[in-house]
């Protein structure tokens, strides 16, 4: 008999914990949205420089939107201060998780490519701050 109080015992529990699970897990399955660009501004062409290459970015998104932190995941030497210079005037929508705005990493990558050095077509070297 001791055997049997034991084995019900842990039934009993183990029947009402997945009956638990099942209801709990349909009912929060998580909804998220990653983090968006409202606004960007292009990097400007370093006047000095005559390479091409990409820089990418790992960007940290607070949840009201705001940059905390940005590192070089990805560097192209005189390409990066015009990167990190285009990236801070940048603004985002936090990531949302369940309708509530969280913080997220996002990568962005800026390519810098001066047509007759680099060997692509169309585009002009202009500065958008002049």
């Amino acid at each position: 008999m001791w055997k049997l109080k034991v084995a019900v015992g842990v039934l009993i529990p183990s029947g009402l914990l997945a009956a638990t699970m099942v209801k709990t897990k349909a009912a929060s399955t998580p909804s998220f949205e990653p983090a968006t660009v409202v606004s960007s501004v292009d990097p400007v062409y370093p006047e000095t420089s005559t390479s091409c290459g990409t820089v990418v970015l790992s960007v940290s998104i607070g949840p009201a939107g705001n940059i905390q932190k940005i590192n070089v995941t990805q560097s192209a030497g005189a390409f990066d201060s015009s990167a990190l210079d285009a990236i801070k005037e940048w603004q985002f929508k936090p990531a949302m998780l369940n309708d509530n705005p969280v913080s997220s990493d996002v990568p962005v990558a800026f390519s810098f490519a001066w047509p007759a050095v680099c060997g692509v077509g169309g585009g002009r070297r202009t500065n958008p701050k002049k």
